[in-house]
């Protein structure tokens, strides 16, 4: 199970107007602040306003969860940030925002109800990925011209990155990137791991606090490095099968080495 970041999230269960729309902010925003990265390149657009943590009402799914990069005047990036069971879209967009430093926009797929808990899982991987394409859908729908085009970053916990690695190897293009928490060995075959770097697969990066994650990972990593894709293991210790302020600082101390080519007209990460 995946626990609430102290540090991060304090707001996330305060759940903000879903009928916003973007504006021309004209105050610093409350939220934690966009990237400051100049993009001199990119059209000039107004500052991106409104609420930091937004929800995205989907066809046939429950509301999508959204961290927006307020303050942005250029076109950002989009992460999809993906919870494991029993838990809660805010969270991973908390977490991975700490990670990234509110650079890019966060998607986070909601998920199932989990029996009687206010709590939320995955069941299959073609139902995340429909999840996940009716988000992307919402949030260009929303944000227009402030979703940058091109490839972005997968990122799963647990189940979550369980069920993201056959996503990834088939649509290796949409997703160069990968980060897979405490889950995710296991589903890495010769034949995914061939087919993510033929199609553009580049970094996968585990992220482990288990003993049991950091057993799990060395054949992983040899599958993937066979097929000629870059892959490492960092680890917080054995803090519990978690994601909290430790492994989020710890993620991006490696940010550098998983983005490293992510630079151009949008800019680093």
């Amino acid at each position: 199970m995946l626990s609430a970041p102290t540090l991060l999230c304090a707001s996330c269960d305060r759940a903000p107007n879903a009928s916003s729309t973007p504006t021309a902010a004209s105050a610093a925003p409350a939220a934690p602040p966009a990237s400051s990265t100049p993009d001199v390149s990119a059209p000039a657009l107004p500052p991106l306003g409104g609420d930091w943590l937004v929800r995205l009402r989907l066809e046939k799914f429950f509301d999508a969860v959204v961290a927006a990069p307020i303050g942005t005047t250029s076109p950002r990036p989009v992460l999809i940030g993906v919870h494991g069971s029993r838990d809660r879209p805010e969270w991973a967009c908390g977490e991975f925002l700490g990670v990234t430093k509110g650079y890019p926009f966060i998607l986070c797929p909601h998920g199932v109800p989990n029996h009687a808990e206010p709590l939320y899982g995955f069941t299959t991987a073609e139902d995340l990925k429909l999840e996940i394409d009716a988000g992307l859908k919402a949030l260009r729908e929303r944000f227009g011209p402030y979703v940058a085009e091109g490839p972005m970053i997968y990122g799963g916990f647990s189940r979550g990155a369980f069920l993201g690695v056959p996503i990834v190897a088939d649509d290796p293009a949409r997703f160069p990137v990968v980060v897979l928490g405490e889950g995710g060995q296991s589903s890495w075959t010769d034949d995914r791991a061939s087919r993510f770097a033929r199609g553009g697969g580049k970094r996968v990066l585990f992220v482990c606090s288990t003993p049991d994650c950091e057993m799990a990972t060395p054949p992983a990593l040899a599958i993937l490095k066979r097929a000629g894709v870059e892959a490492k293991m960092i680890t917080a210790g054995h803090i519990g099968h978690i994601v909290d302020d430790r492994v989020v600082t710890l993620i991006r101390g490696s940010w550098p080495w998983l983005v490293r080519d992510r630079t151009g007209p949008l800019g680093p990460w």
